[in-house]
């Protein structure tokens, strides 16, 4: 039997002559991912697969990905299940909604770093599940949020490797300092001077490599609306700060739009998908955005974050809203999304049953069940809750084992299967 080497520098060599790494920069080389390899390969098949599938998508030319940010592992089973062709899972509603800590938080990178991981991973078995039983040969792919990494190189290096561990296609990190770190959308950020952000870049691709996942990077810059930085020692920053120190300690940033520009343009080459985090859906700085890094680099995919932090229904008219993303894919923007789509959906859906059950009205609820009958003409299946959290898979289970005569069986007299 011939065994092969992880550690092997041609296996290492071949991974990195690949045409997927066109445009991208490595700031070490093929010995230094060597010294941090096992020898043997220990892969998730799920993260290599959805990234090179999530890779292909974002390259079709003539489409772009859109998607949903999933608070529950059940939003994203029915995200699946209406056919969009991603996952995305925000750090805001790991926070606010999923994570391993014993609260619910703002988005301040309050909850255990692991959370963001975990619940990837709880998302992916659970759609593996469902794979088995529908006979699917493919997982939409799950772009998550790893935040400003928890840390520095050490912790974003980590915190890569559990989220290829869960089954991770593409994850994205923000220039915000971490001990600081608030929601895009929130005042007080203070950002990182530009060769420490190469650095944590750097950081995640090295894990990507050491693992030979070729996950999708997201470099995002948080520069257009920070205030405040937390050194002047890059010479790549210091035209765009003020000069002035504030009484936290920080360096004041002046020219925001400029210095976000700069600073994308110094990550283009350490990511394969450029963010600038905005706050406001303005297709001006969009074009303007995206003509900058195109004229260097012509092939750099873009990422927008359609947030729900804009108030949509003063912006635009419903022509403008149907062909706002269109434009925004004309652009080069190729990965879109409506980062907290989850929370929305779920909060004013259980108001609304709450506000109108109170006091006891039954019809509240008994709407809503005609309502899911109703959406069962489109595909929907969650009318029968035993069934979508996998009791078919299990019943499946008990009846190789205990044999399809045994009393023990869940399916039998369940009102699921009399009643509906």
């Amino acid at each position: 039997m011939n065994k092969v080497n992880f550690k092997d520098n041609k296996i290492i060599k071949d991974y990195l002559r690949n045409n997927r790494w066109d445009g991208v920069k490595r700031n070490y080389t093929h010995e230094d991912i060597l010294s941090l390899r096992p020898p043997f390969k220990v892969s998730n098949t799920i993260s290599e697969k959805g990234s090179k599938y999530l890779w292909d998508l974002l390259n079709r030319g003539d489409k772009w990905v859109s998607g949903l940010g999933a608070a529950t592992i059940q939003q994203g089973v029915q995200m699946l299940k209406a056919g969009l062709e991603i996952i995305y899972v925000s750090g805001w509603q790991i926070a606010s909604e999923s994570n391993n800590g014993d609260n619910t938080y703002p988005d301040l990178s309050l909850y255990p770093s692991n959370s963001g991981p975990n619940f990837v991973k709880k998302m992916n078995n659970t759609l593996l599940r469902i794979s088995a039983e529908e006979e699917m040969d493919s997982l939409p792919p799950i772009v998550a949020d790893a935040e400003s990494g928890f840390g520095g190189i050490y912790s974003v290096f980590d915190l890569t490797s559990q989220f290829i561990n869960s089954g991770i296609s593409g994850l994205h990190f923000e220039d915000q300092l971490a001990s600081e770190k608030k929601c895009g959308h929130m005042g007080g950020k203070v950002v990182i001077p530009t060769h420490e952000f190469v650095n944590k870049l750097s950081a995640a691709r090295l894990a990507a490599d050491v693992s030979e996942s070729p996950i999708v990077i997201i470099a995002r810059t948080d520069a257009y609306s920070a205030k405040l930085i937390t050194s002047d020692f890059d010479e790549n920053d210091k035209a765009y700060l003020s000069g002035k120190r504030t009484v936290d300690g920080y360096f004041e940033i002046k020219n925001n739009k400029e210095f976000a520009l700069a600073k994308s343009l110094s990550y283009a080459e350490f990511a394969d998908v450029i963010w600038c985090e905005t706050n406001e859906p303005d297709l001006g700085f969009a074009k303007e955005f995206a003509d900058e890094i195109k004229a260097k680099f012509p092939n750099k995919l873009l990422a927008y974050n359609c947030s729900p932090s804009f108030n949509w229904t003063e912006k635009f008219n419903e022509k403008e809203l149907e062909e706002f993303q269109s434009k925004l894919s004309d652009l080069g923007y190729k990965l879109q999304f409506v980062s907290l789509a989850g929370f929305h959906s779920m909060t004013s859906s259980m108001y609304e049953l709450a506000s109108n059950y109170k006091g006891g009205n039954m019809k509240a609820f008994v709407d809503l069940q005609k309502k899911e009958i109703e959406l069962e003409k489109e595909g929907y299946t969650a009318t029968k809750h035993q069934q979508e959290v996998g009791s078919n898979y299990y019943e499946r289970l008990g009846e190789i084992i205990l044999g399809k005569d045994s009393e023990l069986l869940s399916e039998k007299d369940s009102t699921e299967n009399t009643q509906f």
